[in-house]
């Protein structure tokens, strides 16, 4: 049975990156294979594995359709429902999740509801006051308080759910299907805007849930000014909206981010807690009752603990996954049979993906059930001396400690491939870090919030000791954690990137190490990683292209990233969306780490505007830029690197490419736009033009002095194609082979102008919109282009056709 349930799951998980979504009509095919493995057992491994594909397959379908209708993007429609979930609130947004129970036209037509998302993703802006400091316009203007439950009826404008596509980074539209999100959109400033006093009193367990998360939050939030509090909202109910960019990036750097959120060990924990609990409610039960079973009331205490722990996670896959293996230990105690743990793990694995079928999206899939495995692998089937029969008795503190050790060592030597393949970096220092902070965390930190949370109600004073006392490990935890990367430097946390050769002989090494002794001798694997460590750095990787040119996708706004053999160029940062994403954190970082780049030779940073440079902060957080230059230094107030000015620079070139920006005239009386840094890439005959936001007159200065080459073959849209620029001259003369539009989906300054798109079209060019194609890749090389790759054709999921 484990064979089989593996096989489904597989079957599954291949579905889930297809590219493409096919008719149902093809589950016929099942049919004379079911068939078929009845009669020939061999059949019966296929068959599970084509199980999992239609299931699939089904779920791909309902997945979509859930999605709003294509005649309903756009368009002003009038919703009533229920705010569901906790809402996120920031300076100038408020974001949160609203159930359907109808929906109305603008004029006023009823629409069905079952065509209609029964689950929206909405934002409600602060009104923009243009610079206005009266206070009374600022407080009429502030956003509505929000709880979970109320109903409303608001006044919005949707579009199906998208994401950005990369070649590296988090799939967006995935997790938005994987939520039950149909659509996306935002609440229109209007008079029809208002809170209801409906009478339906229907009970939603969700909500229920996520009022005691929220209670939680506020619990936290109100009684601890500690700068750690956010990290300990995460423990507590699994929310991390509050843990901010710096502490997330020291506990990645450290390898103990997956104790930030509720961790399965955490669930395994309170489920200790609720056996015993149980167990000593079963014995003063048996003094009343004496047939009662007291182990059979500690098995149900354990699972209920651990489901509402779950819960308060949000449900997210580690806590299922440790709650499914605890049901399914249970459960057989109460059946009284034996059941393996590779058909625990197994069938843990197969109800997960049989609830989330794009499970395998969600990197604590791949972490959590991998770090099970490892552990199975290691421990199980090896004889232990002991001193008593006992399950749980008879080892010494020494032999805790020495098992505990070689837990840490195995998790981190088995999850560094799978973490340099998910994240494209491994943090060296994890072992070190994990051995103080699991135990802290889940025997310290989680018991006194819980205890805490749980007598607020009865003895605050209690509460509020116990959340002081959790918040002050967790900052002692915090400066031991900075101590460790401080020492460590550098190597903490090295950006990783192999080559398929070198990451088969890295996972053969892992797995000899891993071998039970005596299989095969240990220093094999040691040699195996050391050998394949040493090739890194020591044969040179296969001949690059000259000359590479990506255009990321990361939605109204500019990032560019620009590689000529070891030497990065990055043009513009992206935008800044909320106060915990940027596009230079979430998106170039990303990009930059999946090609082994840490270090970048030249950031440029066109101009001052936020949808070009609001990612910077968070990009320079990240990687080192040895030279950074800009359109606009003046507007700088504070930046980690000395910013120069980008219109003084002299040229520079890279073997066989040459780099330079153009003059533009500037004066204090010229606008942002105007003052963009426009850099002329040469190689060869073949020249890109990186415009930023020039304006016509810019352009029309450029031609007069002829410094804008003829027949470009990259010319990436000023202005994202704004009509304000791309004139009719510059296009005439540029006439590029391809023009790329970086603009963002469906948005609201209509980018790129159909007038900019017909003059393009006109001259001949090809046109690549990043909002339809994701990311696009440009390859030169031999002195011509090669290839361009488009990310949403390149890496297709069936999603993205929808």
């Amino acid at each position: 049975m484990p064979l089989k349930l593996l096989f489904f799951s597989l079957g599954v998980i291949a579905f889930g990156y297809s590219p493409h979504l096919i008719s149902l009509s093809w589950l016929w095919l099942l049919a004379p294979l079911a068939l078929a493995a009845i009669y020939w057992p061999r059949f019966r491994l296929p068959v599970m594995f084509s199980a999992g594909l239609a299931w699939g397959l089904v779920s791909g379908h309902n997945l979509i359709e859930q999605q709003l209708a294509e005649n309903l993007v756009g368009r002003d429609l009038v919703v009533t429902g229920q705010i569901n979930g906790l809402p996120e609130r920031d300076v100038h947004r408020l974001r949160f999740d609203f159930r359907v129970q109808a929906i109305t036209g603008a004029s006023g037509e009823l629409l069905p509801l079952d065509q209609f998302p029964r689950k929206l993703q909405l934002s409600w802006y602060l009104p923009r006051t243009y610079g206005v400091q009266d206070s009374a316009r600022l407080t009429h203007s502030e956003l509505p308080q929000l709880a979970i439950g109320d109903y409303w009826q608001l006044t919005v404008r949707l579009k199906r759910p998208r994401g950005f596509v990369n070649p590296a980074g988090f799939d967006y539209h995935a997790w938005l299907l994987r939520q039950g999100v149909g659509a996306t959109g935002y609440v229109l400033a209007t008079s029809d805007n208002r809170a209801l006093h409906s009478t339906n009193t229907s009970f939603h367990w969700d909500d229920w849930i996520n009022q005691r998360r929220h209670n939680l939050q506020q619990w936290v939030v109100q009684h601890s000014d500690s700068p750690e509090r956010g990290i300990l909202v995460a423990l507590l109910i699994g929310d991390s909206g509050l843990v901010e960019k710096a502490q997330w990036q020291r506990m990645q750097q450290t390898g103990t981010s997956h104790l930030i959120a509720i961790s399965g060990l955490h669930v395994g924990f309170l489920a200790l807690f609720g056996f015993y609990a149980g167990l000593l409610l079963g014995k003063c039960v048996q003094l009343l009752w004496h047939r009662c079973p007291a182990q059979m009331i500690a098995w149900l205490s354990a699972i209920g603990c651990a489901s509402f722990y779950a819960a308060l996670a949000g449900f997210n896959i580690p806590t299922v996954r440790t709650l499914i293996m605890l049901s399914l230990f249970y459960a057989a105690c109460l059946a009284r049979c034996n059941l393996r743990i590779s058909d625990i793990f197994c069938w843990a694995l197969a109800l997960v993906v049989l609830l989330d079928p794009l499970a395998a999206f969600d990197m604590g899939f791949w972490l959590s059930f991998g770090a099970v495995a490892l552990l199975l692998m290691y421990f199980s089937g090896r004889l232990v001396t002991k001193r008593t029969i006992e399950p749980w008795a008879g080892f010494t503190f020494k032999e805790l400690l020495i098992g505990f050790i070689r837990s840490q060592w195995v998790m981190f030597i088995g999850l560094m491939l799978p973490l340099s393949l998910l994240v494209s970096t491994v943090s060296l220092v994890a072992p070190v870090g994990n051995a103080i902070a699991i135990p802290l965390i889940t025997f310290f930190v989680v018991p006194l919030l819980l205890i805490g949370a749980a007598v607020g109600d009865v003895w605050l004073g209690l509460s509020n000791s116990l959340l002081a006392m959790a918040a002050g490990a967790m900052e002692w935890l915090a400066v031991f954690l900075d101590g460790l990367l401080a020492f460590a430097g550098s190597w903490a946390s090295p950006v990783v990137a192999f080559s398929p050769g070198l990451l088969l002989l890295l996972a053969l090494s892992v797995v000899v190490m891993l071998l039970p002794r005596g299989l095969l001798p240990k220093y094999l694997g040691v040699i195996g990683i050391a050998v394949a460590a040493s090739l890194s750095f020591l044969i040179k990787p296969p001949a690059a292209d000259d000359l590479t040119v990506t255009v990321l996708d990361v939605g109204q706004g500019t990032a560019i990233v620009v590689q000529v053999g070891s030497r990065t160029l990055v043009y513009d940062t992206g935008p800044q969306y909320s106060r915990s994403f940027d596009a230079g954190s979430a998106i170039v970082v990303p990009y930059l780490y999946a090609q082994g780049i840490r270090t970048i030779d030249y950031l440029v940073v066109s101009h001052w505007d936020a949808d070009h440079a609001g990612g910077l902060k968070g990009l320079l957080e990240k990687v080192e830029s040895r030279q950074l230059l800009g359109g606009e230094p003046e507007r700088v107030v504070s930046a980690p690197t000395q910013l120069q000015s980008c219109h003084d620079h002299l040229p520079w070139r890279w073997e066989s490419v040459e780099f330079r920006f153009l003059p533009v005239p500037t004066s204090a009386r010229t606008s942002a736009n105007n003052h963009s840094c426009v850099l002329l890439i040469s190689y060869g005959a073949e020249h890109i033009v990186l415009p930023g936001d020039i304006e016509t007159s810019v352009e029309h200065q450029l031609l007069y002095e002829d410094q804008v080459p003829d027949k470009l073959a990259l010319l990436a849209a000023a202005h994202h194609g704004s009509r304000t620029s791309s004139g009719v001259l510059w296009v005439q003369r540029t006439q590029p082979r391809y023009v790329v539009y970086s603009a963002g989906y469906r948005n609201q300054h209509g980018h790129p102008h159909p007038q900019v798109q017909a003059r393009y079209r006109t001259a001949g060019s090809q046109a690549i919109n990043t909002a339809d194609t994701g990311a696009a890749v440009f390859r030169w090389r031999d002195g011509s282009l090669q290839a361009v790759e488009l990310q949403r054709e390149r890496a297709g999921r069936y999603w993205y056709d929808h």
